[in-house]
């Protein structure tokens, strides 16, 4: 019971410590609770590698596509002018590298590049497949998360300036959050401007089959473009009374893209090409636009109940022009092409986590069970006019190349995670995964083709001591790669001076899915200070490989997908990270590195060099950042992607000149709320070659281009408000 003090009267003094007591207090130690924070990628059974928004944000890069080439494992192709190349793993893209958006599968053709490295919370990278993913990752998954969750309140603005090749690079970026209470709000935009200009130089020649040289050209190329875009992503969460959560995470995408080419070949032996020069333009306007509401429950009795419902759209539309002008100077090309594409999609998903057991001090004996389910329906109406102008003889045409499909994805999937001694943990899953496509146009009979495959994973983590220090990884899985919308049907597309090396394009309503069985061993070494070691190994086995081979069919040579044989593809991964300030107190320096060595086979395809999707033999980086002082601090990072001759079919190939990138920034502090970034990118500006040849018993052609790359200077103001 409180005692009451009346007023004006003094409250009763305490005693005085007596000296004995006193010095028991100062005696006292203070005790400091420390928590071990997990480590995803060293404490999960599911091998997962997570690399941080302030990883991605280090040097200062324009784009994702540019952050991403220094992650362990990931390289990135030569993309067309004004985009980015193909993102891969292990050297395998189209379609072998699965990339999701938060989770959900990015819509076909996203573009790396037009994507903010601010926009990004985190990337996590798996290269087995785990069951509550698609399996679609025959190489391994990239999963792109966007949207971060607000912590705290804070509000950050960055403007930044690059200049490349003469052409500017502007980015404006805003980051806000709130949190209150059982609230909390976020919201990431980004408005940038990317301009480029592209020269290349290039030669084809052609012998008979007696190796007589039949026709020489030369060819120059100059693409000068820019790419606005605007994104958006809010994100808004509210705990309930009850417990519930609920998130409502939109992304908005528009971009507005122009480009102008300029082609032109000169013939010094041999007939002349029916253009020997055209212009074009391309105009890409697009707004995608993903929202979805996630709500969880826990249940009193046992277990968590998550699911999501999302809904997207794709509105595109594009303009194509095509001037071509023959050896007399005469105009003999008038293309104009008009696209618009609609894309409306539903998506339903969750789990159900079920704890079966706990576990004890000793950590032992966590057992936990997870059902899940995913569907998704998704309408895409695409139309093409391409009207071809009378002009130099040729009759007036007009083609419209319109067409509907329809896909509908139904996935089912259990997995188990099971911690079954203090140094042995198991994860065990299947996903069944169906796949229906439909599709109708003008110009071809109903297309149906339908696939299911049910993918098996087993990941087992064994720890070779009680301190966690080292550890073994082994996992086994089937994945599959899906053939694309595109390569199922069976529309052309046309190409400027048909011939082998450059041919029309056309799909294959009866492509099966790839399926492969695979194999990862990893030894994981750990200290204090973060360092670590990994060294890997990886096996494919693929059945069913789809490939692209040229042929002449009417008079017009046509590249056609389709099923066969099988492939092997392994290798060897090593990547790790250290300070050398554990050697030296002086050297504040943090280093990573990432080696990766690829091989494969295919079968059916002749050798030598007869290796999956251009697969690059060797890709690594070597990166390192210096603390100067607690004002300054500078990095610098290289990177290396080998090249070499491919054997892509029975009679094609293809080569490239490998890949050096050298990169550097350096970074100021000023004050408590500002930084100052600056990047250079490219620093060896070294030219891009590559080329191609086709091959057979009556001739060889061949072609080979130049490409060269410039210097990318960055400046970047960063204000926390």
């Amino acid at each position: 019971m409180l005692a009451c003090v009346p007023a004006g009267a003094k409250p009763p003094q305490a005693a005085p410590a007596s000296p004995t007591a006193a010095a028991a207090v100062a005696e006292l130690d203070t005790v400091v609770v420390e928590g071990e924070r997990h480590d995803v990628r060293r404490d999960d059974t599911a091998s997962r590698t997570v690399v941080t928004r302030a990883e991605l944000l280090a040097f200062g890069d324009a784009s994702l596509a540019e952050a991403m080439k220094r992650l362990p494992g990931v390289s990135i192709g030569t993309g067309a002018p004004g985009s980015s190349g193909a993102i891969s793993l292990r050297g395998m893209g189209s379609g072998y590298t699965q990339l999701l958006i938060d989770g959900q599968a990015a819509a076909p053709g996203f573009d790396l590049g037009a994507l903010s490295p601010e926009m990004i919370e985190r990337v996590e990278i798996l290269r087995t497949t785990t069951a509550d993913l698609r399996s679609a990752a025959i190489a391994g998954t990239i999963n792109i998360v966007l949207g971060r969750q607000a912590r705290r309140d804070s509000d950050e603005f960055k403007l930044a300036l690059g200049v490349s090749n003469g052409r500017h690079l502007p980015s404006l970026h805003w980051s806000h959050s709130r949190r209150d209470g059982y609230r909390s709000r976020s919201l990431e935009a980004s408005l940038t401007r990317r301009e480029y200009l592209v020269e290349e130089t290039g030669s084809e020649i052609a012998r008979d089959r007696d190796g007589v040289l039949a026709s020489q050209r030369d060819t120059r190329l100059r693409v000068d473009g820019y790419r606005d875009a605007l994104a958006i992503a809010p994100r808004f969460e509210l705990t309930l009374q009850n417990g519930d959560t609920l998130a409502l995470q939109t992304w908005l995408d528009a971009g507005h893209a122009r480009k102008y080419a300029d082609i032109g070949w000169t013939t010094s032996l041999g007939p002349e090409l029916d253009h020997v020069r055209y212009r074009q333009f391309t105009g890409t306007d697009v707004v995608q636009l993903r929202t979805d509401l996630h709500w969880s429950h826990e249940f009193a009795q046992a277990g968590k109940l998550s699911s999501k419902l999302g809904l997207s759209g794709n509105r595109e539309r594009s303009r194509f022009r095509e001037q071509g002008y023959g050896a007399d100077a005469n105009q003999n090309l008038d293309d104009a092409t008009d696209g618009r594409l609609r894309v409306h999609a539903l998506s339903s998903s969750g789990k159900y986590a079920l704890p079966l057991s706990e576990a004890d001090a000793s950590n032992n004996g966590r057992h936990a069970l997870e059902l899940g389910w995913e569907a998704g329906l998704e309408r895409r109406r695409e139309s093409r006019l391409q009207h071809l102008r009378a002009i130099g003889g040729e009759p007036e045409t007009i083609s419209d190349l319109s067409f509907d499909a329809t896909l509908r994805r139904l996935a089912l999937y259990a997995q188990d995670e099971w911690t079954l001694s203090p140094v042995w943990s198991l994860y065990l899953g299947a996903r069944w995964e169906r796949i229906d496509t439909r599709s109708e146009g003008n110009r071809f009979a109903t297309v149906r083709n339908d696939a299911s495959v049910l993918s098996p994973v087993l990941q087992s983590l064994w720890k070779l001591s009680k301190t966690r220090n080292d550890q073994i990884r082994l996992g086994l899985s089937r994945s599959y790669r899906a053939p694309e919308l595109r390569s199922l049907i069976p529309r052309p597309y046309t190409s400027t001076n048909n011939r082998a090396l450059n041919p029309d394009q056309q799909g294959n309503p009866a492509l099966r899915p790839e399926l492969a069985t695979g194999l990862d061993l990893a030894y994981e070494k750990y200290w204090d200070q973060g360092a670590m070691l990994s060294l890997g190994a990886y096996l494919r086995e693929i059945d069913d490989l789809i490939r692209t081979e040229t042929q002449l069919i009417d008079g017009r040579w046509v590249a056609l997908p389709g099923n066969g044989g099988r492939a092997r593809s392994w290798g060897l991964e090593v990547d790790g990270k250290f300070s050398l300030s554990r050697w030296f107190a002086a050297l504040p320096v943090d280093v990573r590195f990432n080696l990766t060595r690829n091989r494969s086979r295919v079968d059916d395809v002749p050798g030598p060099h007869n290796r999956i999707d251009s697969q690059p033999r060797l890709t690594g980086t070597l990166a390192a950042d210096y603390v100067v002082n607690p004002t300054w601090t500078v990095g610098a990072s290289y990177s290396h992607r080998s090249g070499g001759s491919v054997r892509t079919g029975l009679h094609e190939m293809e080569n490239e000149s490998p890949r050096r990138e050298l990169d550097a920034y350096a970074s100021m502090k000023l004050g408590k709320r500002g930084k100052l970034r600056l990047s250079l990118s490219n620093l060896l500006e070294q030219d891009i070659v590559s080329g191609a040849e086709y091959f057979d018993e009556e001739r060889w052609q061949g072609t080979q281009r130049r490409r060269p790359t410039s210097l990318l200077l960055r400046a970047q103001l960063e204000i926390a408000l």
